[in-house]
């Protein structure tokens, strides 16, 4: 699979080559994250390389030596679906203490957070509406920043990372990284910083509600689906209010991340001063995103390519500013 140029390192998804009926009930997950003496709610599985999955741990187990050493053997480590609750619980304890471990190289650490974030947004993605995004958002979130925080040398693995092909739930992820790494640049409060990077996360919550035939359409929108498209970010705004998000600079990040300074935006065509400060930023990092990420229709842009366009095209859209501060995030 193709990466960015910037990209080093490879990017793991829930996406697995079996038959529908086995990919269904199966999630991909990465076997990094245990460790010895970890107490596991969830069953474990392989692939055989036929057509089933075996049984490699039962669930309420403890990863023992000898686990650890017959993972490395296994290339490929799944869940089944109806444990995901379970593993994510799992999941973003151990996240905290691979942030803290001094032993794990940056840049694994760094894909380890982001193929276990992934995860997280994709059942994020998947039942947007439901009450507990909120809190799997700050699941999101928090590893992300606190590796910011911990090594300043993260930006930069992250950058490397970030993955070259488009899903919705890794879109909103790449956001919501640069976002993060972009509000640190321009020198946020940690507060400011988990809001942040939370609004990011769920912009695109309202493309749920769209019909999956416009959202994925291989190839431009005609008039009317372009219409409808626009309402995403107003969809967004309300599902966000919903879930029980108040935070006005979150929902502003979410309804006015394609408003444009000359007021052309959608959908409520503010204009200037208008635009507060995460929209600003969600804005340039979810134009970058989309325009250094492939798609059925189109080639990926390479990222000096990208910025060029946004500099020479969209100066009257977005601000130029906090692009000139986002050059210098990525080639510091």
């Amino acid at each position: 699979m193709k990466r960015k140029k910037i990209i080093q390192s490879s990017v793991r998804t829930n996406y697995i080559d079996l038959p529908i009926s086995v990919a269904s009930s199966y999630i991909l997950i990465d076997k990094r994250i245990f460790g010895v003496d970890d107490h596991i709610k969830f069953s474990l599985f392989f692939n055989d390389k036929l057509t089933h999955m075996s049984l490699f741990l039962q669930s309420n187990s403890a990863i023992e030596k000898e686990h650890q050493d017959k993972l490395k053997e296994i290339e490929k480590l799944y869940i089944h679906h109806t444990q995901k609750n379970e593993y994510e619980a799992f999941m973003g304890e151990k996240l905290r203490f691979t942030i803290e471990d001094e032993a794990i190289p940056l840049d694994e650490k760094v894909d380890i957070i982001y193929t276990s974030t992934a995860q997280l947004a994709n059942s994020l993605y998947e039942n947007p509406d439901a009450l507990e995004n909120v809190q799997r958002s700050k699941k999101v979130v928090e590893p992300i920043l606190q590796t910011i925080f911990h090594n300043e040398n993260t930006i930069k693995s992250f950058i490397k990372i970030i993955g070259y092909d488009y899903y919705t739930h890794t879109h909103s992820l790449n956001v919501s990284i640069y976002s993060l790494c972009l509000g640190t640049e321009l020198g946020l409060e940690e507060k400011e910083l988990r809001a942040l990077g939370c609004s990011a996360l769920l912009h695109d919550l309202g493309k749920s509600s769209i019909d999956r035939n416009i959202v994925n359409k291989a190839g431009s929108l005609n008039q009317d689906e372009f219409e409808r498209m626009k309402t995403h970010p107003a969809l967004g705004y309300n599902i966000a209010l919903n879930i029980g998000i108040k935070d006005k600079n979150i929902l502003d990040g979410i309804r006015h991340h394609h408003e444009k300074l000359d007021g052309s935006g959608y959908p409520d065509k503010l204009k200037g001063e208008e635009i507060t400060l995460f929209p600003r930023i969600i804005c340039i990092c979810d134009i970058f995103d989309a325009l250094t990420t492939q798609r059925s229709y189109k080639m990926a842009l390479r990222s000096y390519d990208a910025i060029f366009l946004m500099k020479t095209y969209m100066y009257k859209h977005v601000d130029v500013k906090i692009i000139d501060t986002f050059i210098k995030m990525l080639h510091d």
